[in-house]
């Protein structure tokens, strides 16, 4: 059976694996059950209560200095705040190097008269010394880094309708982008199914754990979201819904791309958010789904709990509970 699976994607024959596995009485074992385990270690990603807590601290005091500091700037409205990113969506996790990051929109409702780099370095005066660490300005966000676990990204938008929002970004200054709408993409995608949300948690914990093993670059978490959601495979039990959806992610990389690869973003921009990846890094990327796909078909089928547990493990990191 291993043998079949494994020709079958040096083939290409990836839709093959989902119409193997269709009939789950004859090939997807009982005994290889590890949804309670897959529950487990979905709550293994959780960030700490303790970390959530100084994460929120931190925003609050975040947003107090900025509306302090633009209360007494001339040409300048007080800007508002909205979280953003994964926390937004529900699908942080918690990393293998207990990092985390959070993304703390700024909002200006009212066309900009000065520069976003401008802009950017109002907000680094107005969080000097917010922390030890310090203040990066990235081309489309302002990064404040805690010592230890944890940063925090912030964009700034502008408004004038409430609408319509601009995201600043070096180089083209503002561009129609508004990562609410992509929330709010996210939640309708997902409303029907708490396992969809999940999966996309798999997703991101298999990419950082083989990115801290191999120390190569994976698709990011956004990318991750985006596919987990166009190509989600429902079943019962988790672990065939993650293997299925993961051949499903696979059979269009290969279906489709033969030279470069695009996961294009639902809302505007509307822009590659795969373009991060240089033609080896995809390849090692379609390398490890293909191991992905192969050996999470073969933990379906064994006859034993406790060795399907393993071979998640190993597929998945220290944090998926083992026997």
């Amino acid at each position: 059976m291993v043998a079949l699976i494994r020709l079958l994607l040096t083939l290409g024959i990836v839709g093959g694996l989902i119409k193997l596995f269709s009939n789950e009485d004859q090939v997807i074992s009982e005994n290889s059950n590890c949804q309670d385990e897959f529950l487990t270690f979905n709550r293994n990603l959780n960030i700490p209560a303790s970390k959530l807590k100084r994460l929120k601290r931190a925003r609050r005091a975040i947003q107090k200095a900025i509306k302090s500091y633009f209360q007494i700037q001339n040409g300048f409205s007080i800007p508002k705040f909205a979280l953003q990113g994964s926390y937004a969506t529900g699908t942080m996790i918690r990393t293998a190097k207990d990092m985390c990051d959070f993304d703390l929109g700024i909002y200006f409702f009212e066309e900009p008269s000065k520069t976003y780099e401008t802009i950017q370095n109002h907000i680094k005066r107005a969080l000097t010394g917010h922390t030890t660490v310090g203040i990066s300005l990235l081309p489309r966000c302002v990064r404040l880094k805690y010592r230890g676990d944890f940063h925090i990204d912030m964009p700034i938008y502008y408004t004038l309708d409430e609408k319509a929002f601009y995201l600043g970004a070096r180089g083209d200054e503002w561009e129609l982008c508004d990562s609410k709408v992509f929330k709010d993409w996210v939640a309708d995608k997902t409303k029907e199914s708490l396992q969809s949300i999940r999966i996309i948690r798999y997703f991101k914990a298999w990419a950082d754990h083989y990115r801290t093993k191999k120390r190569t670059k994976m698709p990011s978490g956004l990318v991750f979201t985006i596919w987990s959601i166009r190509f989600y495979q429902s079943h019962e039990r988790d672990d065939v819904a993650f293997v299925h959806t993961a051949a499903a992610i696979l059979k269009h990389l290969k279906d489709n791309f033969q030279f470069t690869w695009t996961c294009v973003m639902p809302v505007a921009p509307n822009d590659n958010v795969l373009d991060k990846l240089n033609k080896q890094q995809q390849v090692n990327f379609r390398d490890t789904l293909e191991e992905l796909v192969s050996k999470g078909f073969e933990a379906l089928t064994f006859d034993n709990k406790a060795k399907a547990a393993k071979a998640w493990g190993k597929l998945l990191g220290g944090r998926f509970p083992s026997f």
